[in-house]
């Protein structure tokens, strides 16, 4: 917001709010400003029903109504794509696909803290908040964390993932390390499951979707929005076209890879985690379907007709990016979880003969600023 001062940066303000607030900081001529009371709200602005809000750094849009977080990413894409990008769609941008605003998240990576409680990072900080509930998870996980948070003694962990699996209803929990006190937490949660370095398999179970059967595990990355894994892949399916060869980079698990199969002859699902790709190729053993371990930037770049791309939060590297336009694949699908980076990525690939077709922007990230982004980019004739 504009000052007497100058610009001066504040969190949980809305456009056309009148506050009062208190300059916190001064670094390299930015003013970072506390919020102190809000004196005439915005017609968006709602209650924030979560009693961590504001120190736990995770739901930044939770004071605001879900209607107008998904236009706010509308206009974070557009503002992307023009001013990083240089594509100026801002009319063209489309409607997000909104899911539940809570109890979307079925994955979890808690922190633990001294005394064994576990929890989030605290906003702007590097110390742990304890979390009994998240209104983010669903039930099972809450009901975890509240029994855990409770014991007066819990061990200590410096990470715990989580993972509660929709087709059996049932909560895995993948430790940093191997329990000293294995026989205790056992008895303490006879119905969940542990893991830990060295015996994972203990926590791999079957998840359902569609007609297809994937192998899960807390210590691999899955998408955390189980609302929204049918749109993602009816959105990408909507982009494909029967042909020879599919790459698909940073394959993870296999989560697009029985769709790919049904519209190729052959599948490369490239990853660089190994037990991701242990997991793939048990879940896809089917001829035609191939599994590599390797970071994208060593593995040697094949001919195919289409590449998916579905990078980490950073983007393409530019070893990747100079592979894409070295081979000159026809049709890339892009999915993101950063604007930015896709704005970025996607200017490299219009410098070069690439031009984005379609966009489709998925909400899986409710009372966050993240969003999700599926690009169909078409290389010019």
């Amino acid at each position: 917001m504009r000052s007497d001062e100058g610009v001066v940066f504040l969190n949980y303000v809305l456009p056309g709010e009148h506050v009062v607030y208190r300059i916190k900081e001064k670094a390299k001529g930015i003013l970072w400003g506390e919020l102190l009371e809000v004196l005439t709200p915005s017609g968006h602005r709602v209650e924030p029903p979560c009693p961590y809000f504001g120190e736990c750094g995770g739901c930044v849009f939770q004071h605001i109504d879900y209607n107008r977080q998904k236009t706010i990413k509308q206009e974070i894409l557009g503002d992307d794509l023009k001013r990083i990008g240089h594509y100026d769609i801002s009319t063209s941008i489309p409607d997000v696909l909104d899911s539940p605003p809570y109890h979307n998240r079925i994955r979890a990576r808690m922190k633990g803290q001294e005394g064994g409680k576990i929890g989030f990072i605290r906003k702007g900080t590097n110390t742990v908040i304890s979390i009994n509930r998240c209104l983010l998870f669903p039930e099972e996980i809450n009901q975890f964390l509240e029994h855990w948070n409770g014991l007066p003694n819990p061990p200590f962990f410096h990470e715990m993932d989580i993972l509660m699996n929709p087709s059996d209803e049932k909560v895995y929990i993948h430790l940093s390390h191997p329990p000293k006190r294995e026989k205790e937490i056992l008895k303490e949660f006879p119905s969940i499951t542990f893991s830990w370095k060295g015996n994972e398999d203990a926590t791999v179970s079957k998840l359902d979707i569609k007609d297809w059967s994937y192998l899960v595990s807390p210590a691999v990355f899955f998408q955390v929005n189980p609302f929204q894994w049918e749109n993602i892949l009816n959105n990408v399916e909507s982009f494909l076209e029967p042909c020879e060869t599919v790459i698909d980079l940073y394959s993870g698990v296999g989560f697009f890879i029985p769709l790919l199969k049904k519209y190729s002859k052959k599948v490369i699902g490239v990853e660089s985690h190994g037990y991701s790709v242990t997991l793939a190729r048990r879940a896809f053993p089917e001829e035609g379907i191939e599994f590599l371990k390797t970071p994208a930037e060593k593995f040697v770049f094949p001919d195919a007709d289409i590449i998916v791309l579905d990078p980490p939060r950073s983007g393409l590297s530019k070893q990747v990016l100079n592979w894409i336009l070295q081979k000159k694949y026809k049709k890339v699908i892009y999915i993101s979880c950063s604007s930015a980076a896709f704005s970025r990525d996607l200017k490299t690939l219009k410098e070069n003969g690439y031009n984005l077709k379609d966009l489709k922007i998925l909400d899986l990230f409710p009372q966050t600023a993240h969003l999700e982004i599926i690009g169909l980019v078409i290389r010019n004739q």
